[in-house]
This record gives C-alpha cells, structure tokens and sequence, in this order.
C-alpha cells in the first residue's frame, strides 16, 4: 500500500475517532469566533487546499494541505479543530495540557505557541482565537499505521506517536505561513484572544 494511501486511512481514523468526542464536547460552527466554514474559506484563500468532509460535514475538523498534484514524503498536513467559541477553545487547551502534563508527570509552561499534542502523529498545537491548529506530513503519516496484505486489516506500527505530551523539542510545530492566514481572519473578525487559562510558570523559562 502506497505512503499516501497509508496516510490518507491514519488522518481518516484519527479524525474519525476523535470527531464524536470533540462533537459532544461542544465543537462545530462557532457563534463566538470563526465557523467551520470561515476557517475553510479562509486557508482556501491563502493559497491551501482544504478537502470538504464529506463524510461528516458538521465536523469540528479540516486537514489543511499544501496546494498542488505533487505531493512527496515531506508534503505537510495540518488540522485544524474548530471549537464553539474561545471560551470552550480555553477549557480544551487547558484541560489538554494537564492531561499531557500528568502523562508526563511533570510541569510545562502553558503556551498558545506551543501547546499540547492533540492527535496521534501531529506536533504541539498552535492556539489563536476558538482554533487550534497542528501540523504533520504524509510520511509520519504513513509510518504509523501497516496493513496486512492478506487480510488488509490496520495495525499500529509505531505506538510512540500515540503518546500525546507536548511534541519532540526539536520538532518544529506548526509552520509560520498555517499560523499567519489563520490570524489574518481572527484580526479581520475582531475574534477575541481566548482567556480562563491557567498559565505555569516555570523557573528560567523566559515570558
């Protein structure tokens, strides 16, 4: 089975499963902040290509992709998750990095920079307004996941990336030119920063 195809059915599954629990938790089209619709129309229009989801089109989630036919092991894949209003996008931050924390068991800075991981497979997350972006690529993708040839049933092949914490420290999270279209149109809809957050300080981390 081919690196896309393999990353194509990781993004489908992760989503998939993730999309009830976020649903449920109050995510979708936002009163307060950007729509699933505006964020769409909106990386559409800095040049990404955003797939309708078809599947579930009330989705809080859209895989953000670099435009183009050609699409090799380092094409990149973002998602972002659209919660209701940037109060709900505070408590959902909040509560991932305490999770990350205690699977860690030990304190991090709390950052709308550099937050928690939020999917299997994908960098720390970027927090602007009641969006969350987070970055991978197709060949991360790919690797997580092997399909029997016989039975074509999925296994995990690389459980490490399933360990949501805060990413590598190298990693390089969510690339600027993701970031910047996103704030382009929170600055353009007057979207409010998200607040009732919790920062840590941590001793010689620089703020």
């Amino acid at each position: 089975m081919s690196l896309r195809i393999l990353g194509r059915l990781s993004l489908a599954l992760t989503l998939g499963t993730l999309s009830c629990s976020l649903t449920a938790a109050g995510v979708g089209a936002a009163p307060a902040g950007l729509t699933v619709r505006e964020t769409r129309e909106q990386f559409v229009s800095c040049g990404f290509e955003v797939p309708p989801t078809q599947q579930n089109p009330t989705s809080p989630f859209l895989a953000i992709r670099d435009s183009g036919p050609d699409r090799g092991r380092a094409s990149r894949v973002v998602v972002a998750i659209v919660y209701t209003d940037t109060a709900t996008a505070a408590a959902a931050h909040l509560a991932a990095h305490r999770r990350a924390e205690a699977w860690l068991g030990e304190a991090h800075p709390y950052r709308a920079d550099r937050g928690p991981q939020l999917l299997p497979g994908y960098s720390a997350s970027v927090w602007r307004g009641n969006v969350a972006l987070v970055q991978s690529d197709l060949a991360t993708l790919g690797s997580m996941y092997t399909v029997d040839a016989q039975t074509d049933e999925s296994r995990v092949a690389r459980s490490e990336l399933f360990e949501l914490d805060f990413g590598h420290p190298l990693s390089a999270g969510v690339d600027r030119d993701f970031v910047a279209c996103l704030e382009d149109s929170l600055l353009a809809d007057n979207v409010p920063a998200a607040q009732h957050a919790v920062p840590v300080y941590m001793p010689g981390q620089p703020w």
